[in-house]
């Protein structure tokens, strides 16, 4: 073999090292950027992030590190927008260098440090979706919708404009009844061209407010007003007080589906009767239509929701109220905005899917969660909704004071046999819901009994004190236990249950908030939970729980609302070992839900807690043990389930 010239060593030698280079580069690309610096000084990272390795003839051989992990991702980087301001919209992505070098090119960029997020005005929304776009398909950010970008690229500065609305042909007497307020709510539903939703807080006077309205709009007579079936004679008080013009002979309070109406100039129905009067009612064409407690409209779905959209559409005003727009989620919201709109918003299932994390399962769409919180409360406060808590305008009237009052374990009746094999039941996984909801159902009926004797002794105990006050209970056993002890301490008191009628409701109500001597009002939770007001008192105790968090808040406004002039104190009575271990958590967190759209100001999570002669050891499963394995997560499917059980509960009453 002959020997190699040194030309043909050094070739080789360049060779050698060049293929070292290349290998290196190679491995730099699979390391992270600390190994690759740490690989025998053979790579380094640069500050622009570039992996340098020396070559044979001493340059350097430079390879865009992030742009090539980048390229390495499988899946793309994608993000939304969400309106975060009434003037801006945040995007919320996953870092990505280029996209962020795009953020900075819109003149209307701003970096939040603490969430890491860029938010822009809107008029740029396009001009930031069209600078995106080169980064396809590495990139994909989902657009604002078109519904929104219309609601917001066009609208005026509301605030700036209808305080200026002149409503003074409701008339002098009308006025100077308004709070300032109340007369911004008027001011406000006419700059909405009377389609509105005032969803201002229990007790703050929504009814004054719609009838300011429905005056400033009387020339589109006739009315209709639709409300709860115990409310229809206080409506028609307010209308023959509050507009003296309209003839009683034109004014129509239903009670019955048969019934003639001749020239009706005001029609006062309940929304069971609406349903039942569809065709007479559709034929009259009402200008003007109220829906009181328009929550009442919550699922599409319903007929008397179907009825109530058919009218809405034909009027050209149309008010809803309601200090609890939204009971439990999001989606109730739909039907009320629908019947605002006209139709003229977005379809049900753009609502959902934006709104309500909108799924489609293989029985169609679910829209029990809830999604974009922030965006929605926006839309709702801005476009249709206006909004105010006592916090806000009646700085005279305190705030209540909420208290949990733990019930004295040996007032408690030893759990039953029944209560134990219930539990029992709950807990068995190889049971379908239908079983479970009955065993739920039978648990929260013996919950009642068991802290019927504590609730008495409790109740006995105020008495002695002297104090007026409210009670609230669910059960008919309870309701009538709590008024046997009344009597055998011969105490005066008034009923309210689903057997009162609306003329008896009155003449009670009068009684207890005129003569001292009516010391309790014992108060059906479904029955007397609104229409009613029984400011005399400034304690309400709720004897039992209630499924639904809205049901209970308006229930508490009885007594907190216009008139009260100082402190209301909530107490609610939770027995351990019982279902009130269940419920309670429960309503906590279908009310967080609420708090995230604006729609409640209430939290039971920060409540303060009396405990009386209680044991603190006591532990019991939570409901959600129940339902779902995933205990630290509210499952949409489980709200779903005992909003169910809900309204079974809710329709009881009247026929007890």
């Amino acid at each position: 073999m002959s020997s190699l010239t040194e030309e043909q060593r050094k070739m080789i030698e360049a060779n050698r090292k060049a293929a070292q280079a290349k290998l290196a580069a190679k491995l730099a690309l699979k390391s992270t950027p600390q190994q690759a610096m740490s690989n025998n000084n053979q790579c380094t990272l640069s500050k622009a992030g570039l992996v340098v390795s020396p070559s044979p003839n001493g340059k350097s051989v430079r390879i865009n590190y992030n742009h090539s992990l980048q390229n390495s991702k499988s899946k793309p980087v994608c993000g939304t927008c969400e309106m975060t301001s009434k003037e801006r919209f945040t995007v919320h992505v996953t870092y990505h260098q280029q996209l962020i070098d795009t953020f900075k090119t819109i003149s209307s960029k701003n970096y939040d440090p603490k969430t890491s997020e860029w938010s822009f005005l809107i008029k740029d929304h396009d001009q930031l979706m069209i600078s995106i776009k080169p980064l396809e398909p590495d990139v994909k950010i989902e657009k604002l919708p078109r519904f929104i970008l219309k609601l917001f690229k066009t609208k005026e500065d509301i605030e700036t404009h209808w305080s200026k609305v002149d409503i003074s042909s409701i008339g002098d007497d009308m006025m100077n009844s308004l709070y300032p307020f109340q007369k911004l709510g008027v001011q406000f539903g006419i700059s909405k061209k009377g389609r509105c939703l005032i969803a201002d807080d229990m007790g703050l006077g929504k009814t004054l407010q719609a009838i300011g309205i429905v005056k400033y709009y009387s020339d589109n007579f006739p009315l209709l007003i639709v409300c709860p079936s115990s409310m229809r004679y206080t409506w028609e008080e307010e209308i023959r007080l509050r507009m003296p013009n309209v003839p009683i002979t034109g004014i129509y309070v239903l009670s019955k589906s048969n019934e003639q109406l001749i020239d009706p100039v005001v029609v006062i129905t309940s929304y069971d009767l609406m349903s039942k009067t569809k065709d007479m009612l559709i034929k009259f064409k009402f200008g003007i239509i109220v829906f009181d407690e328009s929550h009442s409209l919550k699922s599409e779905k319903s007929a008397r929701t179907r009825v109530a959209l058919s009218l809405a559409m034909q009027s050209k005003q149309c008010i809803l109220l309601s200090g609890t727009p939204a009971l439990s989620r999001p989606i109730e919201l739909y039907s009320q905005i629908k019947a605002i709109t006209r139709n003229n918003f977005m379809s049900p299932v753009e609502y959902g899917v934006r709104y309500c994390n909108g799924r489609e399962t293989i029985y169609g769409w679910d829209f029990s969660g809830a999604t974009n919180m922030k965006e929605l409360k926006i839309i709702l406060e801005t476009q249709f909704m206006i909004r105010r808590l006592k916090s806000e305008v009646l700085k005279q009237l305190p705030q209540k004071i909420r208290n949990v009052v733990v019930l004295k374990p040996e007032n408690i009746e030893a759990r039953s046999q029944n209560m134990d094999d219930l539990e029992t039941m709950m807990n068995n996984k190889s049971l379908n819901k239908m079983e479970v909801r009955g065993a739920l159902l039978k648990y929260f009926n013996h919950t009642g009994e068991a802290k019927l004797p504590a609730i008495c002794d409790y109740i006995l105990n105020l008495l002695k004190e002297g104090k007026k006050f409210l009670v609230f209970a669910h059960h008919q056993k309870v309701i009538n236990g709590i008024c046997d002890v009344l009597e055998n301490n011969e105490t005066y008191y008034i009923r309210i249950d689903g057997k009162t009628s609306s003329e008896e409701r009155k003449s009670v109500c009068d009684q207890f908030q005129s003569e001292d001597m009516y010391r309790v009002a014992v108060l059906s939770i479904c029955a007397a939970n609104s229409g009613i007001t029984l400011t005399a008192a400034k304690l309400v105790i709720f004897a039992e729980l209630y499924w639904n968090p809205g049901i209970l808040t308006q229930a508490e406004d009885r007594a907190h609302r216009i008139g009260q002039s100082e402190t209301v104190t909530i107490q609610y009575l939770l027995a351990k070992g019982t279902a009130d271990d269940h419920i309670w958590p429960l309503i906590q967190s279908k009310l967080s839900v609420l708090n995230k759209a604006g729609l409640s100001k209430d939290n039971f999570k920060d409540d303060s807690t009396t405990v009386i002669n209680c044991s603190t050891k006591l532990k019991q499963m939570n409901i959600l043990d129940f339902l779902n394995d995933d205990n630290d997560e509210l499952d949409e499917s489980d709200l779903k389930f005992l909003d169910e059980v809900e309204e079974s509960q809710c329709k009881r009453p009247r026929k007890c």
